[in-house]
């Protein structure tokens, strides 16, 4: 299991309690901290536990703290969680007995359930497609969501890798820190090279095993850096594989556009939740037509916003019951 971490002293300490506590005890856990300045080293080395491997690098993002850990893994099965996240107890048992049970799976990912900033769950949650997912899938709904649900087998990294002269450092997640928003769009980015590049297949398990804890300050004013990442992510598929971006583009660019209407109708900001509303209408409608509910939801949450700020809270919470994106 590999953590990248950076100044994460608040809440590391119930990341790592969550990892060891797992049903399944046979793991490495190996933590890459990426140049922290605050107290992580010293809550990452006050847990004694021989599975723990602690490694300091000097800052350089968290696709290298990926990359590191990934170059220091011994095992066939490789798993990510992010410094603030948590994992239900039977998270590695499960997915290590999907990935055994079948060889061509490469990448095993599960349902996922919001917390808040004190670990409470809440309302949200999202449960992604979870059978015959393929590139075209990854690409418009991105089903492993963000870096703390998948589980991989290592062979899939070698299939994606793009290897650079040098030092010898492979980049499985790409390093370009200078991208646009490149900060919200590492994982997405790697997983859309494992679908296009890999014979591997994705395959979920329908279990709430993950938990993203989601901070209160500064989701808002972080959309327009996300949605420069979602760009470079557009810009990626259609560099490696021009006819799946020719056919799929329109409709992933429209869900990103409603994901990023719902996230800013969570922060009470229904205006600009209308804007991305009206970017998602120029890419395409279909939506409102295989996502009906969730769709009209949205809408109709943003314009209440604008409005009466309770109700369009209301109607946003009484969606998420059902998925988030």
């Amino acid at each position: 299991m590999i953590v990248p971490a950076y100044n994460s002293e608040r809440f590391i300490s119930k990341t790592i309690e969550s990892i060891l506590s797992q049903s399944f005890r046979k793991f490495e856990l190996i933590f890459v901290d990426d140049g922290s300045t605050d107290g992580t080293a010293d809550v990452c080395q006050g847990f004694e536990d021989e599975r723990i491997r602690y490694v300091h690098q000097a800052n350089r993002g968290v696709s290298s703290a990926r990359n590191t850990g990934i170059g220091l893994a011994k095992g066939e099965f490789i798993g990510f969680i992010d410094s603030d996240d948590l994992w239900h107890r039977d998270k590695i048992a499960a997915h290590v007995a999907h990935l055994e049970s079948d060889p061509s799976i490469g990448v095993s990912y599960s349902a996922c359930r919001f917390i808040d900033i004190d670990g409470a769950p809440l309302k949200s949650r999202y449960r992604p497609k979870m059978r015959n997912v393929g590139p075209a899938d990854v690409f418009c709904r991105n089903p492993i969501s963000g870096g703390s649900s998948g589980f991989f087998r290592r062979q899939i990294f070698d299939d994606i890798v793009e290897p650079r002269s040098g030092d010898g450092h492979r980049y499985y997640f790409d390093e370009d820190a200078s991208a646009p928003g490149f900060s919200f769009a590492e994982d997405h980015q790697c997983w859309m090279r494992m679908a296009i590049h890999s014979d591997l297949r994705f395959e979920g398990i329908d279990r709430e095993l993950t938990f993203y804890r989601i901070h209160d300050g500064g989701q808002s004013a972080m959309i327009d850096k996300m949605h420069q990442g979602w760009t470079s992510i557009d810009a990626l598929v259609r560099k490696l594989d021009p006819d799946l971006h020719a056919r799929h583009s329109r409709l992933a660019n429209a869900y990103q556009m409603r994901y990023f209407a719902r996230r800013l109708i969570a922060r009470g900001d229904g205006g600009k939740a209308l804007d991305y509303l009206r970017l998602m209408h120029r890419h395409s409608f279909k939506p409102y037509l295989y996502e009906p509910i969730k769709t009209t939801t949205s809408l109709a949450a943003a314009l209440a916003l604008s409005v009466t700020p309770m109700l369009g809270k209301r109607l946003i919470n009484r969606g998420e019951k059902r998925g988030t994106g």
